[in-house]
């Protein structure tokens, strides 16, 4: 018994454990620095400028150097286009022919520190910026752009001078946070050209704020985000301040958030390697991501078409599936969901969870509905588990027998245990069946909560639970927790003896309860349920589970059945010596070694012949 109850302490520890260390285990991946004074990243370092480079003309901040001065040319009035619809709002400026501004409908992003809007509103951090750095001919800074709004999904944007024409088309797609850039840019000059075109985008995160969280919780930060080879490479403002960074054949660049995204996917041909280059700027919390596409070769009768897609949204795992069948090519969108080892399990939790909250419209009543779903599907060997483990209880006193009559001789001490489980069905590892069960749920659940922008700022009670991804505020919620936990643990069967038992009912409920205050709350709210849940199930199974008690009476009774079945077989072994001793013949007397008839005999009558007769 004392083994068992190690093995149950021990699936506990590892599943609090690897629930706990998950984040810090598998963090995403920060762009690699570069090396001391190269100024860029990894990649083909050796043939990009040392020093970085703004296209649009932005203030670089090169670290131990000077503050770049920008001398600004004179332009004409901001006039903008809106295109809305009910999931956002995006504007469109005539200055630079770019994105001022992509701000989301839903109310609840207002709680967010930038109010729902994902565009930097900084001068000139307008989005999908297009010029060309390295090349002949580059776009002048303060260019005029005319505008003009084609339809209530399209606007296009023309810039033209002696030695460029550049026609940049924008197509929203309001049901999916997507927007499409088509390049059109020819050469007007006599001549060839030698052009690398070049897409900046921004994002903002204020330095000095660490956006919270901790070792469970992600902090509400943005940081410069690419995806290359298969992995997402993350870099925090502070590290972008002190490196910038080159990345070489990229899936897509931009900035991420831990709920909320701002990404472009290059259309990239057969073979291409198209180049991102970020850096921070002068502007304290400002970054700027260019992406270069290859140079090429340009006449007037050769002109350049470019497309790329952008994702600026909240990232919503279904909304990034279906953007590459929009985009038209492969994005990599998808893979910043990251649900890992267990998204087999974190998906259909994810797709269930929705489905529920489409009927009830809570995002809380719906993980407790799914807790209930996912209690019901786990019931059988749940079930299963406490009956062995009430039975293993019942077993204690012939474990003790046995370890004192074993206790010099431990292989047979175990093949008694195996055989007397054997006898009565008992599987040994039933403790630990429940938590197994239950760990990679868990597991899933965090990482869908930890990733899901489906879930960032959704409420559960208003006032109380307002972000269900981040802690309970109060606390509340984790002190319940805690004690509905030592409620559930002393109606739950025990296999281990009484000091292990005692241990476990105070270790488990406050080890599980300390950690559920830096829990998100939506995984706090789901770890309750089960719990409470699992409170009711253990009541029923200790007074109405017919199986339990007559397992639990079959192996009480086996003591009694044994003594009555020892005092019968005593019985009748006394009952046959009894019959044996009166069924055999009495031993005649003997006269000088000779035996001699008694009375009765032969002699009828019954009389001896010399009787009354005196012998001389």
């Amino acid at each position: 018994m004392q083994e068992q109850g190690k093995r149950l302490l021990l699936a506990a520890v590892i599943a609090v454990g690897v629930l706990f260390a998950w984040n810090a285990a598998f963090p995403k991946k920060e762009d690699p620095k570069p090396a001391a004074g190269s100024g860029s990243g990894s990649g083909s370092a050796a043939a990009l400028p040392a020093m970085p480079q703004s296209p649009v003309g932005q203030p670089v901040a090169v670290p131990g150097g000077p503050a770049p001065v920008v001398v600004e040319a004179p332009r004409g009035p901001e006039q903008t286009v809106v295109l809305a619809s009910p999931t956002f709002t995006a504007t469109f400026t005539n200055w630079g022919g770019a994105l001022k501004s992509w701000h989301l409908a839903d109310p609840r992003y207002l709680r967010d520190a930038g109010k729902g809007e994902l565009i930097p509103q900084y001068p000139d951090a307008a989005a999908m910026q297009v010029n060309f750095v390295n090349s002949t001919y580059v776009i002048p800074k303060n260019a005029e752009w005319t505008g003009e709004k084609v339809n209530d999904t399209q606007v296009r944007y023309t810039f033209k001078n002696a030695q460029l024409s550049v026609v940049k088309t924008f197509t929203i797609y309001p049901d999916n946070y997507l927007l499409r850039i088509t390049i059109e840019a020819s050469v007007l000059a006599a001549g060839e050209a030698r052009q690398t075109l070049t897409l900046s985008t921004f994002g903002y995160q204020d330095p000095k704020d660490s956006g919270g969280g901790g070792q469970s919780v992600k902090a509400r930060a943005w940081g410069s985000a690419t995806r290359r080879d298969g992995e997402v490479y993350v870099t925090p403002i502070k590290s972008l301040q002190a490196f910038a960074r080159v990345e070489t054949g990229i899936d897509w660049t931009g900035f991420e958030h831990p709920y909320l995204l701002q990404m472009v996917a290059p259309r990239k041909g057969a073979g291409e390697q198209i180049e991102k280059h970020s850096y921070a700027h002068v502007t304290p919390g400002l970054m700027q991501t260019d992406i270069w596409f290859p140079t090429v070769a340009m006449t007037s009768t050769a002109p350049l078409t470019r497309e790329a897609v952008a994702y600026i949204g909240p990232n919503n795992y279904d909304k990034l599936q279906r953007s590459d069948d929009l985009a038209g090519y492969p994005t990599g969108f998808h893979g910043v969901v990251d649900l890992g080892w267990f998204k087999f399990i974190g998906r259909p939790l994810l797709w269930l969870l929705k489905a529920i909250h489409g009927l009830v419209g809570n995002w809380g009543v719906s993980i407790i509905l799914l807790t209930f779903l996912v209690k019901l599907a786990t019931l059988y060997w749940t079930t299963k588990s406490m009956r062995s483990m009430k039975a293993m209880g019942a077993l204690a006193p012939k474990m003790k027998e046995l370890q004192e009559r074993y206790k010099d001789d431990r292989q047979r001490l175990q093949q008694e245990q195996m055989a007397l489980y054997k006898v009565h069905g008992v599987n040994p590892l039933a403790g630990c069946l429940p938590m197994l069960l239950q760990m990679p749920i868990w597991i899933a659940l965090y990482r869908m909560l930890s990733s899901a922008g489906e879930l960032y700022l959704q409420p559960f009670i208003p006032g109380w639970i307002d972000d269900l991804t981040n802690t309970d505020p109060l606390y509340i919620l984790p002190a319940i927790l805690m004690v509905t936990m030592f409620v559930q643990s002393r109606l739950t069967p025990t296999t281990a003896d009484g000091a292990q038992q005692k241990i476990m009912m105070i270790v488990m409920p406050l080890m599980f309860g300390v950690m559920s205050f830096f829990f998100p709350a939506g995984l706090t709210l789901y770890i309750f349920t089960n719990t409470a849940l699992s409170a009711l199930h253990s009541v029923y199974m200790n007074k109405y589970d017919a199986k339990s008690k007559a397992a639990m009476a079959a192996v009480t009774a086996e003591p009694a059945k044994a003594a009555a079945t020892a005092a019968s077989a005593v019985k009748a072994a006394k009952a046959k010596a009894t019959e044996i001793e009166d069924s055999e013949p009495t031993a005649a007397p003997m006269k000088n070694g000779t035996p001699t008839k008694s009375g009765g005999g032969n002699n009828k009558g019954g009389g001896n012949k010399n009787k009354g007769k005196r012998r001389n």
